[in-house]
């Protein structure tokens, strides 16, 4: 066996680190992140490769724009990232389509735009389909809405701000406008759909994916739904994948750990529910769990630990359901209150502050693979155990 040099190992090493790169911000800009985008341009080819192979998603990279564009597609429906401006809420429904509407209102506004222009465009646009809000530039809800879709537009580097006063605008000061930089290859390359919209004709055909009805082309399948799934998420279960998945994991596992340990860097635990990708650098995602600067999070964690007791107490009793009702959870809330109540944030105090603490921490949990919510009950899922109290050691 030809032994590895040093170089190798760098190389290897600078290929993991643009790989995971990738995976955290699917979209690098050079101006933001040089490293990162640098040794994207370096392995852009073995990237390709890796991504296209084990997950069927595209990586496009363009040196000369200054992006990378990793076109991840999630094995399924996932609410829990909705886009935001930093800082500010998720996006409602009328966001998302003045979001839709700006960018279709930017790809034909040339090199540089106003926000005054823009917000023409989009009113326009907005005008041309009757199931659409009118877009109405002289109500104070509707800038502050523009205003947040403008905000994430320059995040991800298609706008950048050259002059004037954004605030301002929102506000409604007389004369306040602001003029950008538009990104036009950047602008093409945001939907990561595999249909793009002007082809489409549903929104539901967006997301599908074309794939050979053979055999190989369903173990193709298979496969990639396995690693998008872990590359995405901290738990697969098992019970979660269709049978296709399970029979082509049942032979095929051993790639799967030897490719995420190897060339990404997870640890796979392997457990007869299912599998978890453990990232011991904490880079990978874009939220940790547990995080104690987080109230809703925090809370998060002292009702899994309940939950997870609930469950196992309910499997020593031979019971079916060990769950909790919404009704419960927030009496649990409220009875944790008194000993958190001064770390928890002002945001969840009031009437009604329970109920949103506790939907808030239950969706944390979901999103998470450590809970399952349907039917009225929230209960605890297998990987929820790591949180749970233990006995104690005498």
């Amino acid at each position: 066996m030809k032994p590895v040099t040093p170089a190798e190992i760098a190389r290897a090493a600078e290929r993991r680190r643009a790989l995971r790169a990738l995976l955290a911000t699917p979209l690098v800009l050079a101006e933001r992140e040089p490293e990162a985008f640098a040794a994207a341009v370096r392995h852009r080819a073995e990237l390709s490769r890796w991504f296209a192979d084990q997950a069927g998603w595209t990586l496009t990279v363009e040196p000369a724009a200054g992006y990378a564009r990793l076109f991840k597609r999630p094995a399924r429906k996932d609410p829990s990232r909705p886009a935001r401006a930093d800082g500010k809420p998720p996006f409602d429904r009328h966001r998302y389509a003045l979001l839709c509407l700006s960018l279709a209102a930017l790809d034909r506004a040339g090199r540089q735009v106003t926000i005054a222009r823009l917000a023409e465009d989009v009113r326009a646009l907005s005008l041309e389909d009757p199931a659409l809000q009118p877009f109405d530039t002289d109500l104070s809800a509707e800038r502050h809405a523009f205003v947040d879709v403008l905000r994430l537009l320059a995040e991800l580097g298609v706008l950048t701000l050259r002059d004037g006063d954004v605030d301002g605008y929102a506000r409604g000061r007389e004369q306040a406008d602001a003029l950008y930089d538009v990104s036009d290859r950047l602008l093409g390359s945001l939907v990561a759909a595999p249909v793009p919209p002007a082809l489409a004709g549903d929104p539901a055909r967006m997301v599908e994916e074309e794939r050979a009805r053979t055999e190989e082309g369903e173990r193709l399948r298979a496969r990639q739904t396995i690693f998008r799934l872990l590359l995405d998420d901290p738990v697969v279960y098992l019970e979660d994948l269709d049978q296709g998945a399970r029979d082509w994991l049942g032979h095929g596992s051993g790639h799967v750990y030897e490719r995420l340990e190897d060339d990404v860097g997870l640890a796979v635990e392997r457990r007869a529910e299912g599998l978890a990708g453990i990232d011991p650098e904490g880079t990978l995602s874009d939220s940790t769990f547990p995080e104690g600067s987080s109230t809703v999070k925090h809370a998060a964690l002292l009702l899994c630990e309940w939950l997870a007791d609930r469950g196992r107490a309910a499997r020593d009793q031979a019971r079916e359901d060990g769950g909790a009702s919404r009704g419960e959870i927030v009496a649990r809330i409220a009875a944790l209150r008194p000993s958190c109540g001064e770390a928890w944030s002002r945001e969840f105090a009031g009437d009604d502050g329970d109920g949103r603490l506790a939907d808030e921490a239950v969706g944390v949990l979901v999103a998470f693979g450590l809970a399952r919510a349907g039917d009225g009950r929230v209960l605890a899922r297998p990987a929820a155990a790591r949180f749970a109290p233990g006995p104690a050691v005498r």
